[in-house]
């Protein structure tokens, strides 16, 4: 029996149906969460069954015929039996899903215009070569602050590659606060349209690593424009 790599039943209003499978080591360890920093709290003898209710990554909901409910690494999940002498079968994430991910998010630092930039970002991939995505970042410089808002569109020409690069094209809202030692100057607030360049590498299982460099144009008045290049790089996961 091969069991999918999201929920692996549906549960109704009333009541759940769930596959079983049945334990063929000496046991298997239910965690109190989904990874192994979770402690086991409840161990399932072998030849007991139990209902598989929810897959999280690797990890797997369990329920015991006591009702006892935890968590069990795919690997010992792989060790039991969907049938007398059939070894259950779970899919495991590969490089394929990494080319066909619909939500991505992550964290990355690097430079904007010589200050220290750190930022998180979340993204919705509509197709294989168009995406898009909210980022929000933080500038700390010497003498200013400033706080990034901005939404992209990625355009992915080679979305099943798992090195491969990719172009932005976003905009959005850029606020520059000055650090209290200047007690004259006021905090300001510009519009800015960007334009960049980026790569992504596989590393493993929903794991990627990320660099951007975009170059950002900030409409500071109408006869005055400022240019800022911002690179960065960081680690992101995909669903």
């Amino acid at each position: 029996m091969m069991l999918g790599a999201a929920h692996v039943a549906a549960a109704t209003d009333d009541a759940a149906s769930y596959p079983r499978v049945i334990v063929a080591e000496p046991f298997i360890e239910l965690h109190t969460g989904a990874g192994k920093g979770y402690p086991v709290y409840h161990v399932v003898d072998r030849h007991e069954w139990v209902e598989v209710l929810v897959r999280q990554g690797d990890w797997f909901k369990v329920r015991d015929r006591l009702g006892k409910e935890g968590w069990v690494l795919i690997d010992e999940m792989e060790k039991t039996l969907s049938a007398p002498g059939v070894t259950t079968q779970f899919e495991r994430i590969k490089k394929e899903h990494f080319g066909a991910r619909t939500y991505e998010g992550g964290i990355n630092f690097g430079d904007f215009e010589g200050s220290a930039i750190m930022g998180v970002y979340a993204g919705l991939n509509f197709n294989d070569n168009l995406a898009t995505e909210l980022e929000i970042s933080k500038a700390t410089g010497q003498f200013t602050e400033t706080l990034v808002a901005r939404i992209n569109i990625l355009s992915n020409p080679f979305p099943t590659w798992d090195s491969a690069p990719f172009f932005t094209l976003g905009g959005g809202y850029m606020r520059n606060k000055p650090k209290s030692s200047f007690v004259f100057a006021n905090p300001t607030s510009d519009l800015f349209a960007s334009v960049g360049l980026g790569y992504r590498q596989y590393m493993s299982k929903r794991v990627f690593f990320r660099a951007d460099v975009k170059q950002n144009i900030v409409f500071i008045s109408d006869n005055n424009n400022g240019d800022f290049l911002e690179w960065k790089i960081g680690f992101s996961f995909f669903y």
